[in-house]
């Protein structure tokens, strides 16, 4: 079922159904698109994470009132928490930087270097998002991008220039790196001491005349390759003792999903490092035809320490996907180690909490509230001395 609501300059469809969504999202899509934007990867959202429990699919559709073209898409998901209802992009922990599907001419006949014709075309267009979600309590944007990943392009995000300084910047970032037409320039751009490292580390692990890299395009080796990644992932939290979610039933029917929608058409690369039939490393990703972004990586453990086999295995798929004319290597969230290596820099990601309703604004001012509060270092310095003090007191 649709509901539809007009404003003066726009049309907002709100859905549950994905299927007539994601015809308007292939018809909008360009090949510029982020990643977290193909369909393989958002069929198998919804499917899974998005029908789990707590979770309902709210697919938002913005045409322009004049001529009836989309001029955004928004997939997002509802919950409830504490007796409100949240609105939020479609996420769940899974998803690095989240941003809304716009036309390259969400402005319309506006002149784009008018800076202050363009902001007040995004709040008109937020204004009639916001109206169609009346009934809704909180509006929650996590890891959003200002503008699209592929830099070459000036189209902005038209939330950001919406709301402005309500947005905080994200804790988290992104890494990526760009190696040009020429692989060898661009390792040679790196320190020699990276270098080095690389070919030590594959001199290592090719001792054995069995060690080998794969990208594995076969449906049933990938599944099976899969699970091995899974079991790594699993026992390595384990041995850390750190809180792990991804082997929950609906994140492993979500991951086995996008995997089998994704292989075929290149939206999801599995690759791996092997000594035989055992698994050195695996790494799960997903790319378009001008980026990559490793979402997943594991390990053998101990046995193949020597070799580096996470950062190799990095540097590897990355050679192999260069040679098929990608340019951009995205690591995702997360500052591991292994990412500096690469000469990555950081993209810049954001966060937000808008009330929709009465309701929400308690929630929206104590989200600003603590954001406000973090920045103060003394304050988080306390708090970090106040929570030891309280384990230590607990222990003894």
């Amino acid at each position: 079922m649709t509901q539809t609501h007009q404003s003066i300059n726009y049309v907002v469809d709100i859905d549950t159904s994905l299927e007539p969504f994601l015809e308007r999202w292939v018809a909008l899509a360009t090949d510029d698109v982020s990643p977290f934007h193909a369909q393989p990867w958002l069929r198998a959202w919804y499917a899974t994470l998005g029908n789990s429990a707590g979770f309902q699919p709210l697919l938002v559709g913005v045409r322009s009132a004049d001529t009836g073209a989309d001029v955004m898409l928004l997939p997002l998901s509802t919950w409830h928490r504490a007796g409100l209802s949240f609105v939020g992009f479609a996420d769940a922990s899974v998803v690095d930087y989240t941003s809304p599907l716009v036309s390259v001419a969400w402005a319309g006949d506006i002149d784009q270097t008018n800076s202050a014709a363009v902001k007040h075309c995004a709040q008109r267009l937020w204004q009639a998002v916001r109206q169609a979600l009346h009934g809704y309590d909180v509006f929650r944007i996590d890891k959003m991008l200002e503008k699209p990943l592929d830099e070459s392009l000036v189209r902005v995000n038209p939330l950001m220039l919406a709301l402005g300084s309500r947005l905080q910047d994200c804790e988290m970032f992104g890494n990526q790196f760009h190696t040009g037409d020429d692989w060898d320039v661009w390792r040679f751009s790196l320190d020699k001491r990276v270098r080095k490292e690389f070919e030590r580390s594959w001199r290592v692990f090719t001792r054995s005349d069995q060690a080998r890299f794969e990208c594995i395009t076969e449906p049933q080796a990938a599944l099976q390759l899969f699970e091995q990644l899974e079991h790594q992932q699993s026992q390595r939290m384990d041995q850390l003792d750190h809180a792990y979610v991804l082997d929950q039933p609906a994140f492993r029917a979500f991951y086995h999903q996008a995997l089998a929608g994704g292989l075929a058409d290149g939206s999801v690369v599995l690759t791996a490092l092997r000594d035989g039939e055992d698994v050195v490393a695996a790494q799960f990703g997903i790319a378009n035809r001008h980026r990559y972004i490793a979402l997943r990586l594991s390990t053998g453990g101990d046995p193949w320490k020597a070799c580096s086999p996470g950062r190799l295995l990095c540097e590897r798929t990355a050679e192999h996907l260069h040679a098929q004319a990608l340019r951009w290597f995205d690591f995702g969230i997360g500052d591991y180690r292994h990412k500096q290596s690469f000469g990555v820099s950081h993209i810049a990601l954001f966060d937000g909490c808008e009330a929709l309703s009465w309701r929400g604004l308690p929630v929206a001012w104590g989200w600003r509230l603590r954001r406000m509060l973090k920045r103060q270092r003394w304050i988080v310095k306390l708090w970090r001395y106040l929570k030891k003090e309280s384990h230590r007191q607990a222990d003894a």
